[in-house]
């Protein structure tokens, strides 16, 4: 695991398309691992780039087997202000850890701050196309050098 050294790159990892992050908080010990994700576009069987939603999963099983079926929430590109499904929220569900700690870090990266504390790491792959990122550039952005392309 990569941890990011600027909150530029950490949001940009994060808002990247298809991305794992790990929140380490240093002081409790706990630690989200989240799975945050635009839709899928059925029509071209990708990644819909271009959707303004992210959905939120936290991995709640086995590690090795990538089980994020904890939904935990979403939010729009421009805002990055979490919110529970409407679900959740008619039936008064209380926000989860997970919850409660990405809203935390999204709110302080959208002020540009990396939050002192909390370790965010990324998976050494790419957030946009998932492929495995080896180069030391690409580590620290969590994107690889393609994919970068598309992003401003």
């Amino acid at each position: 695991m990569t941890t990011f050294s600027s909150a530029a790159d950490a949001l940009r990892f994060i808002t990247g398309s298809n991305a794992t992050v790990t929140l380490d908080f240093e002081a409790t010990g706990r630690h989200f691992t989240l799975k945050i994700a635009r839709p899928w576009n059925r029509d071209d069987n990708c990644r819909d780039h271009d959707a303004k939603i992210f959905f939120v999963n936290e991995l709640t099983g086995d590690p090795n087997d990538d089980d994020f079926r904890n939904f935990v929430g979403f939010f729009f590109a421009d805002t990055k202000k979490l919110m529970q499904s409407k679900k959740a929220r008619a039936a008064g569900t209380p926000p989860c850890d997970a919850f409660k700690a990405l809203a935390w870090v999204l709110r302080q990266l959208s002020a540009d701050v990396l939050p002192e504390g909390v370790a965010i790491h990324h998976s050494d792959h790419c957030c946009r196309c998932g492929r495995t990122i080896t180069h030391p550039d690409s580590l620290a952005r969590g994107i690889g050098p393609e994919c970068i392309k598309h992003f401003s």
